[in-house]
């Protein structure tokens, strides 16, 4: 034991679980960056495909209720069944995509793939589609073009602070490493 305390108190092992936990940050950071402007990540997530099996469909949400209150979640999958005219399997991968995802991004999803079904390439092309029919495609255009460079803005600024945190701590170590997280 008193190997692994030294091993955990020495300046290098913590300097490098300092640098190692930075990298893993950024690497986190850059990836979900990387996501947000995917075109596969429009309405804010990756779709699945309703090819893949159900079992892996569900996540730990859906599998917690599934597994929670079994009498609920076989009544609205019934219910779903009915109302839609779905397949089990079908009716089963909606309400798991219910439950894993907030109401708005599902809302999102359900807006996409009935612009996909009209014939569109995603969500805001549908949008500004529908809305040129109306005659306000202009002003639907100009708000999404707001709302994508927001979006961007906003994952630049959370990109630059965690850089920036980054450099700042680095360089604190550099200036005195005996001292540097020394209440850990």
């Amino acid at each position: 034991t008193s190997r692994l305390i030294f091993l955990f108190t020495s300046r290098r092992t913590m300097a490098l679980c300092c640098r190692a936990a930075w990298a893993a940050l950024i690497l986190v950071s850059l990836s979900h960056l990387v996501q947000c402007f995917s075109p596969s990540a429009q309405t804010g997530r990756i779709h699945r495909t309703h090819a893949t099996s159900l079992s892996a469909q569900m996540g730990p949400l859906a599998r917690a209720k599934k597994l929670a209150d079994p009498v609920e979640y076989e009544r609205v999958v019934s219910e779903k069944m009915a109302k839609e005219g779905m397949s089990r399997e079908r009716a089963e991968a909606e309400y798991n995509d219910f439950l894993e995802n907030p109401p708005f991004y599902y809302a999102l999803d359900k807006k996409e793939e009935y612009y996909k079904s009209l014939g569109y390439k995603d969500l805001f092309d549908g949008m500004i589609g529908e809305a040129e029919k109306e005659g306000r495609g202009d002003e639907v255009r100009e708000r999404i073009a707001k709302f994508r460079f927001e979006s961007k803005v906003k994952a630049a600024s959370v990109l630059i602070f965690f850089v920036g945190s980054f450099l700042v701590t680095r360089a604190e170590y550099l200036k005195d490493p005996d001292n540097f997280f020394t209440g850990i």
